[in-house]
């Protein structure tokens, strides 16, 4: 992965579910965040895993992927959850990762609605905010990412699945595809 100087320390822990990475995020708040490798579906006899993160709930043992922290250290906590990346890799090599964005549904901009602080009337600023910073990191770094990674763009249908192409820098995605050379 690209720029990945600056990162929290990670704790790996192996589950039968998926690879999930614990680290603490400090800002203003000190926050445990986690994220987590889970088997979404096979595509062209690859498994697909969902990248998911956000903060963990110990009660539950949850990731809250919904969770909008603000700790002021964002672009660490990206770093993070990027750096997750070849250690998934090298436990998973034939593997391709999917990412999507948890603000991307449409039911979303209406749950937003009932607790936003923004004001917004017709359309919902943080929908699709997600995928557009993932979708930026691989607009910045392309032409280094594409030296290990294929990239497919995703779109979502009607029911839920995602359409898959060849990802084309410039385009916006739903979801981003990626698996090893």
């Amino acid at each position: 992965m690209a720029n990945l100087t600056q990162a929290y320390e990670l704790q790996e822990l192996d589950i039968r579910t998926g690879y999930r990475f614990l680290f603490v995020s400090v800002g203003s708040k000190t926050i445990l965040k986690a994220v987590r490798y889970t088997y979404a579906r096979t595509f062209e006899d690859k498994k697909v895993y969902n990248l998911g993160f956000g903060d963990y709930d110990i009660k539950t043992g949850t990731i809250v992927d919904q969770a909008k922290s603000n700790n002021g250290d964002a672009y660490k906590v990206l770093q993070t959850v990027l750096s997750t990346i070849p250690y998934f890799f090298e436990k998973n090599p034939d593997a391709m990762v999917l990412v999507q964005g948890s603000d991307s549904d449409p039911a979303f901009a209406e749950r937003c609605r009932k607790t936003c602080n923004k004001h917004c009337f017709t359309t919902c600023k943080r929908f699709r905010q997600r995928i557009k910073v993932y979708r930026s990191y691989v607009e910045k770094n392309f032409g280094d990412l594409s030296i290990s990674f294929w990239f497919l763009g995703g779109f979502l249908s009607i029911n839920r699945d995602v359409e898959i192409q060849r990802y084309v820098p410039g385009r916006e995605y739903d979801a981003i595809l990626f698996f090893r050379k």
